[in-house]
């Protein structure tokens, strides 16, 4: 038996790190949009006595030992469950790393499902949703599938309701990411070096409930501190974001730690959309990936 997963990537709207905490992970705000373009994972159960996973992908670069999610979900899913089963992974890889995207913490999330389904479903949700914050402060959102709040360290999840989800899930996105990739470790690890980026915690609370009062594309709150700290390295980024949205007259922004952005392009025709995807290009080079979503 084979279980297939479509596995999203997420689009950060707004991303306000708020403090450092002491466990070493940071405190955040963060209004989020899982997208309709990700990766595919499927997950198949080994005959009895098999005594290692395996993990294939189609992505040079991907590891495949324990450092990814796919094969540390699986050793969570054996601790908490008991069972000594063993799986074999297969990754179709679509999303970039280093992008900022989740797309790490999305394979994750989506390996969990597939082996408690292949198990049974000896697990119940509560228990998959504490198993993914063990694999990672993104993991949680992607077992929701919704547009949500984050919080804490990005481990409480909060879904919209309907009026705020349905205004996010009408958003058209382009994303695209440069060549080049940013590290998450170095982004929080700048984040820390420098205490004035962090966003105040009450005006970040209050920005978001504003919105949901009233949602709407037009008044997103499009926030995102990390920015600071990628755009002083990079700042091709900045240049790249502030052309697009003179020229184009379209909200865009930097998703989580970086490097890929977003730009939302519900106002533009099938022609300015092209338009948008060249001049991407010509700032940031002919080898960005670009996607809808």
């Amino acid at each position: 038996m084979k279980i297939a997963k479509f596995s999203p990537c997420k689009v950060n709207l707004m991303l306000a790190i708020t403090g450092a905490r002491a466990d070493g992970f940071h405190n955040l705000v963060s209004l989020v949009a899982p997208v309709n373009f990700g990766d595919e994972l499927s997950a198949e159960l080994l005959a009895p006595g098999a005594r290692e996973d395996f993990l294939e992908c189609d992505a040079e670069g991907v590891p495949r030992d324990e450092s990814n999610l796919v094969m540390k979900a699986a050793s969570l899913f054996r601790e908490a469950s008991g069972l000594p089963a063993r799986f074999r992974f297969s990754l179709s890889k679509r999303v970039p790393a280093g992008a900022g995207l989740g797309g790490g913490s999305s394979n994750g999330a989506a390996a969990l499902e597939a082996v408690n389904e292949l198990c049974g479903s000896p697990l119940g949700a509560g228990e998959l949703e504490a198993l993914a914050g063990k694999l990672g402060s993104d993991c949680p959102l992607f077992l929701r599938k919704s547009p949500a709040v984050m919080r804490g360290r990005g481990e409480k999840v909060f879904e919209l309701f309907e009026g705020a989800a349905a205004c996010v899930r009408r958003i058209k996105f382009v994303i695209f990411k440069p060549e080049f990739s940013i590290s998450t470790a170095w982004a929080y690890s700048q984040m820390r070096a420098n205490p004035d980026d962090y966003f105040d915690a009450d005006l970040a609370e209050a920005r978001l409930s504003e919105w949901l009062e009233n949602p709407s594309i037009s008044g997103l709150p499009l926030i995102n501190n990390m920015q600071i700290e990628a755009f002083k390295k990079f700042p091709a980024l900045e240049i790249a974001l502030e052309d697009i949205r003179s020229r184009f007259r379209v909200q865009a922004m930097m998703s989580g730690s970086g490097s890929a952005c977003f730009a939302i392009v519900n106002d533009l025709d099938a022609g300015k959309i092209a338009e948008l995807k060249c001049r991407v290009r010509s700032l940031l080079g002919e080898g960005c990936f670009i996607a809808d979503a």
